[in-house]
């Protein structure tokens, strides 16, 4: 289906939420890529041919055999996309190289690139058996930097103007060809890659039911700043 699956959003998730409550399988194919995160933001999640991954700073990516609950996911079905070659690529230059082969503006976009990146820098939050801020697991996570790794970037582009409900621009995680390295990605250079891209006309966002999540406040002023220190 041309659609994206949203369960709760970056808002909420910048506020402090990390509850559990979605299972990621129920909206799994066996083509679905898609990202997110786990419990206690304890580990960011990667979804690749409808399989679940998992990186925590200091353990070894782990495949999630269902169910697999989580507090944000974006999701969909990657079967009806484009595919281009690109010389050259990086965190800088992606978005040029995507609004030449379509308007990369109003709409989501799905992507995924396959490539052996000349150098590729992660981040994955250390894991803490007790409730956190969104400040604390940004200060006490790991960025690592590898070099000359095969694998593939998935993720999607979402416009500016719903910021406040995805990341804005590219949010894109890793996950190597052998599968053991995964994590959210800062930075990337590949000198051959292969672009894979489909428009998404259609998101379909469900919110956690529950009384935490009624309660929450969500402070506006202070979000896009925490979104763009965290995630970018």
């Amino acid at each position: 289906m041309n659609k994206i699956y949203q369960f709760s959003s970056i808002g909420a998730l910048m506020s402090g939420y990390f509850k559990p409550d979605q299972n990621v399988y129920e909206v799994c194919t066996c083509s679905s890529i898609g990202l997110g995160c786990s419990e206690l933001l304890n580990a960011e999640v990667t979804i690749v041919n409808g399989i679940v991954y998992t990186a925590t700073a200091g353990r070894p990516t782990q495949h999630q055999t269902p169910p697999f609950y989580t507090p944000f996911y974006q999701v969909t079905d990657f079967s009806n996309f484009k595919e281009h070659q690109l010389c050259t690529v990086t965190q800088d230059t992606l978005e040029e190289a995507l609004n030449h082969l379509m308007v990369l503006k109003n709409h989501f976009v799905a992507i995924r690139i396959y490539a052996v990146f000349k150098s590729i820098t992660m981040r994955c939050p250390q894991a803490s058996e007790t409730p956190r801020s969104i400040q604390d697991v940004s200060d006490h996570q790991k960025v690592s930097t590898y070099h000359d790794l095969k694998g593939c970037l998935v993720g999607f582009w979402t416009p500016e103007v719903f910021g406040r409900m995805s990341v804005p621009g590219f949010h894109l995680h890793f996950l190597s060809h052998d599968h053991s390295i995964s994590g959210h990605v800062l930075a990337y250079e590949t000198t051959s890659a292969t672009l894979q891209f489909e428009e998404k006309p259609t998101i379909e966002l469900t919110n956690p039911q529950t009384n935490a999540f009624n309660d929450l406040v969500i402070d506006l002023e202070s979000l896009d700043a925490m979104i763009e220190h965290v995630e970018k």
